[in-house]
C-alpha cells in the first residue's frame, strides 16, 4: 500500500510540460499569496450558496463573498479532501477527519469524527476522499475506509477486502479500485466486485465520471474507458494518447464540456461529442500544469485547484478572451469578419482564424507576406480590403493584392453626399481617393492643397473633411466640387472653444465630437465652436478622457476610456447604456491611445488588446445567469486620538453620532458575488470626497482624522453584465468638540460681551490713568522747565562767571606778562647803571647812583603790583591762596608766589625776574618749597601745585 502511495505522491510531484493551444474561455487566477494557503491544492467542494471549499497545505480554504478565509486545526496538518454535505463542510486529514459547522457569529467551527472511534487507531491514515450516499458519508484513506451515520451519529470502520484507491460517485453510486486489483462498488457498506474488471488488476484507476446513457467513463493511468455496466471499451476521443500520456489525475463533467486535468500537462476540454476543443495550461493563462482537484459551480463554470493556486474557468461568460503568449500574434488594431472567418490586425501582421459551429474561432494562421503593422480591416462591397505600412490591399483567398501605394493607409471611408462611388483614405502623408472598377476598389488619385499625416477621419453633414493629425491637432478641409483639392484649410483649437489641443476627432450622432481631460466636446456648425458635451456623463464611472468613439449603426456606439468601455444607443436625444465593462475585471490591457472596439457583426464585437483580443457577445449579455450581486457592509471600526478602536452595527437602525475624537473610520464591505468573479468596488464619501473612487477589488478603506460634521459613506460594485448595484450607504455624524457646540458659542457670546465690558471699563480706566499721566507729565514739564530755566540761569550765570574768570585770567596774564617785562627792563636798566657806575666812577654821584638803584629796586618790589596780582589770581583761580595756605600753613608769602607762578607753568627762567632773584636763586626756593611741602623729589612740584 505505501509503494502505491508513494507511487501516486511521485506522480503528483513530476515535472511539467508545455503545449501551446488557443484559449477561448474567461479564467481568473488566484495565487498562493492571495488565496493565503499552501502551494498544493488536493480537493475542492463547492457548497449550496456558491461558496468554495477548498482542502489545502495550510489547512482549509472558504471562499465567499469574493474573500478568501483559512481555517486550521489547532495541530498542523494538510487537509487532504473537504466535501461540502447538508449544510456541513467535512474534511479529512492526517489520522482526523470531521465536519466543520457556523456557530452564532458565523464562524465554522470544527467537530472531530475521527476522536468517536472506538479504539481510535488510525495506523498513520491520511483522509485523501469523502463520499456520501445514503445519508452516510465515507471517509477513504489507502488503508481503511470510515463511515459516519448522519441520522445515528454512529462512526466506524469497514470491513475491506485489501486497501483500495480513490471513491469515485458516479450513477449516485460509489465506486473504488482495490490496489493492483479490481473495480469494486461500495453499496450498504459492502466491497461488491464489478465482473469483467479484472483486466485493471495491471492499471491504476485516477477518476470515474458519469457520463450520459448509465455509462462510465474511467480514467486509468494507461487508457480511459468507457463502462455500461456490463462490458468495458475504449474511448474513442481525439488526442486521447497525448492525454494519457500526460497522465490524468481527475475528470468532471459540465452541462457542455467533459474536463480532464492532468498531472503534466494542465486541463483538456472535450465537448460531448468527444472532440478535444481546448488544451489549457501554462502557456494560455493556467498558473501550473498540475492539476489536482476540479469542481463545478452551480452556473456550469469550473474551478481548478493545482500544485501552486486555484484557478477559475467561466464557460457561461458573455466575453472570450483570446489572449497569446509575449510572441504570439502581438498587439491588435483591427478586426474583420468575414466569410465567416476572423481576420486580425496587429503590430505583426494578418491571422486568420476559423470558426466552428459553436462560435469559437481555431487554426490561427499568418497571412503571408502581410508583417508589419495592420491599420484596418473593412469589408466594402463583400471584399476585405487591409491598411498596411507599406500600401492598401484587398484580401481574397489568404492573399494579398495591392490597391492602394500609398504607405500607412490609417482610414478608408465611404464619402458621404452624392458621391457613393469615392472612398477617401487619410495616410501617412497625403489624402487619397478611391474608385471601383471592376467590382473592385482601388486607388485613383491624392487630393492636392493639404499634405500630413492623419490618424482620425470624419465627414460632417455638408462634406467638409475633418482630420486629426497625429501630432498638431485637429484640420477642417473644405474640398472643391470634384474633390481633388483641398480649397480651405482651418485648424481648430484653443480659438474655437477648447481648453487646449488634440487630435482626437470622432462623430457620434451625426455630430463631430472631440474629448480633452475628463469631457466631451461637440461642433456648434452654427456658432463654429466647440461646447462641451455633458449628456453621457451621468453613465460615467471614472473621471478619464475618451480615447475612440466607434459607431457601431445608425444608433448605437462604443464610447472607450482606459478604465471603462460603454455601449450607448441614442436615437435623437434619447440615450440609454446598453452595457458597460471594466477591462481590469477581465485583466485585459487595451493597446494604449488605439483603444478600439470593432463591430464584427450585430451581436459579436472585437476589444482589441495588447497581447490578444477578446470576443464580446452581445446575445449572452442578455442571457446572463448570473444575479447581480447585493453589496453588505461587513463592518465599522472607529478608532478614536488615543487608538481606542469600537465597532459599529452597520445594520443599526439608530442614527450613528461619533464623538469628536472618534474620527478615524475603517469601513469593511463585502458583495454576494458569484465566488470567481472578481468583485469590483467604487466608494466615496459624501462630505469629503466629490468624486466616486476608481474601480478597485479593494474590500475596505479608513478615512483618517476626519474633521466634525454630517456624512454617508457609499459603495457600489457592478455585475459581470456590466449594471452597476444598488449603492449601499452608512450615515454618520461625528459630533464638534464641546468648545464648538452650541451651549459652548453661548459662553463665548457671554465671555465676549464681558470681555467687551472688561476692555470698555479697562480702557475707561486707563483712559483716566492716561489723562492723570498726562497731568502728572504736564506738571512734571511745567517742574522740569522750571527746573531747566534755573538750570540755564545756573549755566548762564557760570558762563559768566566762566567768562569773567576766563577775563581775570587773561588779565592775570597780561598783568604777569606786564610785570615780568617791567622787571627785565629794570633789571636792565640796574645793570646798565651799574656798569656805567663802574665805568665813570667818581663821576657818578654815588649820591645819586644809590636814589636810582633804590627806585629801581622800589619799582621791581611793588607792593601795589603783588596785591593787584593775588587779587586777580584769586578771581581767575578760585582762592588760590587761601586753600593752598589751609592745606600748607607753614608756607611763606614768597613760597606762596612762588606756588602762583608754578601754578602758571612758568619756568624758572620766568620767574627769576618776577621774584627779582637769579634762576639759581628760583630753584633754591623750589628746593625750600618742597621741603616746607613734605614731598619727595619723585613728585612733580608742578603737577602738585596744578591740583588746587
Amino acid at each position: 500500500m505505501v509503494r502505491y502511495f508513494l507511487a501516486f505522491l511521485f506522480v503528483l510531484l513530476t515535472g511539467v510540460q508545455c503545449l501551446y493551444a488557443q484559449l477561448s474561455y474567461q479564467i481568473s487566477n488566484y495565487s498562493v499569496h492571495e488565496a493565503g494557503g499552501g502551494n498544493q491544492n488536493w480537493d475542492i467542494s463547492i457548497g449550496k450558496n456558491g461558496g468554495i471549499y477548498v482542502a489545502n497545505n495550510y489547512g482549509f480554504l472558504v471562499l465567499e463573498n469574493s474573500t478568501f478565509d483559512l481555517y486550521k486545526l489547532p495541530e498542523p496538518t494538510i487537509f487532504r479532501s473537504v466535501a461540502y454535505i447538508n449544510e456541513r463542510v467535512y474534511t479529512g486529514s492526517f489520522e482526523d477527519f470531521g465536519y466543520w459547522e457556523e456557530d452564532e457569529t458565523g464562524t465554522l467551527q470544527y467537530h472531530s469524527l475521527a476522536a468517536s472511534l472506538e479504539n481510535r487507531n488510525m495506523n498513520n491514515d491520511e483522509i485523501w476522499k469523502i463520499v456520501e450516499h445514503q445519508n452516510k458519508v465515507y471517509f477513504h484513506s489507502f488503508g481503511s475506509v470510515y463511515c459516519y451515520d448522519i441520522e445515528s451519529e454512529e462512526v466506524y470502520r469497514l470491513n475491506a477486502p485489501g486497501s483500495f484507491m480513490f471513491l469515485y460517485m458516479a450513477q449516485n453510486e460509489i465506486y473504488t479500485q482495490q490496489i493492483q486489483g479490481m473495480l469494486y462498488k461500495l453499496d450498504n457498506d459492502e466491497f461488491i466486485p464489478i465482473e469483467r474488471s479484472e483486466f485493471l488488476q495491471q492499471e491504476e484507476v485516477t477518476s470515474i465520471l458519469d457520463l450520459a446513457d448509465n455509462t462510465l467513463l474511467i480514467a486509468t493511468s494507461e487508457d480511459v474507458y468507457m463502462f455500461d455496466g456490463d462490458t468495458f471499451q475504449e474511448w474513442q476521443a481525439e488526442s486521447l494518447d497525448e492525454v494519457v500520456r500526460n497522465r490524468i489525475n481527475t475528470m468532471v463533467k459540465t452541462e457542455n464540456y467533459i474536463v480532464i486535468g492532468t498531472i503534466l500537462n494542465g486541463l483538456y476540454i472535450y465537448d460531448l461529442n468527444f472532440r478535444l476543443l481546448e488544451n489549457i495550461n501554462r502557456q494560455n493563462q493556467l498558473q501550473n500544469n498540475t492539476i489536482l482537484s476540479l469542481a463545478v459551480d452551480p452556473f456550469e463554470n469550473l474551478w481548478v485547484g493545482m500544485d501552486r493556486g486555484i484557478d477559475y474557468i467561466a464557460f457561461d461568460t458573455p466575453i472570450h478572451p483570446y489572449l497569446e503568449e509575449p510572441d504570439g500574434i502581438g498587439s491588435v488594431y483591427a478586426a474583420a469578419l468575414h466569410n465567416n472567418e476572423l481576420y486580425i490586425g496587429t503590430n505583426r501582421g494578418i491571422y486568420g482564424y476559423k470558426r466552428d459551429e459553436n462560435g469559437n474561432f481555431y487554426d490561427k494562421t499568418l497571412i503571408p507576406n502581410s508583417q508589419g503593422q495592420v491599420w484596418f480591416l473593412k469589408e466594402l462591397d463583400g471584399s476585405l480590403y487591409c491598411g498596411l505600412n507599406d500600401g492598401t490591399y484587398l484580401l481574397e483567398d489568404n492573399e494579398l493584392t495591392k490597391v492602394g501605394s500609398i504607405h500607412g493607409g490609417y482610414n478608408l471611408k465611404r464619402y458621404p453626399g452624392s458621391n457613393p462611388d469615392l472612398l477617401l483614405q487619410s495616410t501617412y502623408s497625403d489624402l487619397v481617393v478611391y474608385q471601383k472598377e471592376e467590382q473592385i476598389w482601388s486607388e485613383a488619385y491624392t487630393m492636392t492643397g493639404f499634405q500630413t499625416p492623419a490618424r482620425f477621419l470624419e465627414f460632417d453633414h455638408i462634406g467638409n473633411i475633418w482630420l486629426g493629425h497625429t501630432v498638431k491637432g485637429i484640420f477642417r478641409l473644405q474640398p472643391n466640387i470634384q474633390l481633388n483639392r483641398i480649397d480651405q484649410v482651418r485648424e481648430i483649437g484653443v480659438a474655437e472653444g477648447l481648453p487646449q489641443s488634440t487630435n482626437l476627432v470622432f462623430k457620434m450622432n451625426n455630430r463631430i465630437m472631440t474629448s480633452i481631460s475628463d469631457t466631451l466636446y461637440q461642433w456648434d456648425a452654427i456658432n463654429e465652436q466647440f461646447v462641451p458635451y455633458h449628456d453621457l456623463d451621468e453613465y460615467f464611472t471614472v473621471k478619464e478622457s475618451v480615447s475612440n468613439i466607434i459607431p457601431v449603426d445608425e444608433q448605437r456606439y462604443w464610447v472607450i476610456k482606459k478604465s471603462e468601455i460603454l455601449l450607448f444607443e441614442i436615437y435623437f436625444n434619447s440615450i440609454s447604456l446598453v452595457y458597460r465593462m471594466l477591462p481590469d475585471m477581465y485583466n485585459f490591457k487595451q493597446v494604449e491611445r488605439y483603444e478600439n472596439v470593432i463591430p464584427l457583426n450585430e451581436n459579436l464585437h472585437l476589444i482589441s488588446l495588447e497581447d490578444g483580443f477578446a470576443i464580446l457577445d452581445l446575445d449572452l449579455v442578455n442571457k446572463s445567469k448570473y444575479p447581480t450581486p447585493e453589496i453588505h457592509l461587513k463592518s465599522i471600526k472607529v478608532t478614536d486620538s488615543r487608538q481606542v478602536t469600537s465597532f459599529v452595527d452597520p445594520d443599526s437602525p439608530t442614527e450613528a453620532i461619533f464623538g469628536y475624537r472618534n474620527n478615524t473610520i475603517h469601513f469593511n464591505w463585502s458583495a454576494n458575488q458569484v465566488a470567481g468573479n472578481r468583485a469590483f468596488f467604487q466608494y466615496k464619501l459624501e462630505g469629503i470626497d466629490n468624486k466616486w473612487s476608481n474601480w478597485s477589488t479593494d474590500t475596505s478603506f479608513n478615512y483618517l482624522r476626519l474633521p466634525p460634521g454630517n456624512y454617508a459613506f457609499t459603495v457600489r460594485s457592478i455585475a459581470p453584465n456590466g449594471i452597476l448595484t444598488d449603492p449601499v450607504s452608512f450615515s454618520f455624524t461625528i459630533k464638534q468638540p464641546w468648545y464648538l457646540s452650541t451651549g459652548a458659542y453661548i459662553l463665548y457670546v457671554i465671555l465676549f460681551l464681558s470681555s467687551v465690558l472688561t476692555i470698555r471699563l479697562y480702557l475707561s480706566r486707563r483712559r483716566w490713568k492716561a489723562l492723570g499721566k498726562e497731568l502728572e507729565k504736564n506738571q512734571q514739564e511745567i517742574i522740569n522747565d522750571r527746573e531747566n530755566a534755573e538750570k540755564e540761569i545756573v549755566k548762564l550765570n557760570n558762563e559768566k562767571l566762566q567768562s569773567r574768570i576766563e577775563h581775570k585770567s587773561a588779565q592775570l596774564a597780561s598783568n604777569t606778562m606786564a610785570m615780568m617785562r617791567k622787571n627785565n627792563l629794570l633789571n636792565s636798566l640796574k645793570d646798565e647803571l651799574l656798569k656805567q657806575q663802574e665805568e665813570l666812577g667818581e663821576k657818578l654821584p654815588g649820591k645819586y647812583y644809590r636814589k636810582l638803584i633804590k627806585l629801581i629796586e622800589d619799582g621791581i618790589e611793588d607792593e601795589y603790583e603783588w596785591e593787584i596780582f593775588e587779587q586777580l589770581y584769586n578771581e581767575a583761580h578760585g582762592d588760590f591762596f587761601k586753600r593752598l595756605k589751609d592745606t600748607y600753613p607753614q608756607l611763606t608769602p614768597s613760597d606762596l608766589r612762588l606756588c602762583a607762578y608754578l601754578r602758571m607753568n612758568l619756568s624758572s627762567k620766568e620767574i627769576a625776574p618776577l621774584l627779582n632773584i637769579s634762576v639759581r636763586g628760583v630753584e633754591e626756593r623750589r628746593y625750600r618749597l618742597r621741603k616746607r611741602l613734605e614731598i619727595s623729589t619723585d613728585t612733580n612740584l608742578t603737577e602738585l601745585i596744578m591740583t588746587f
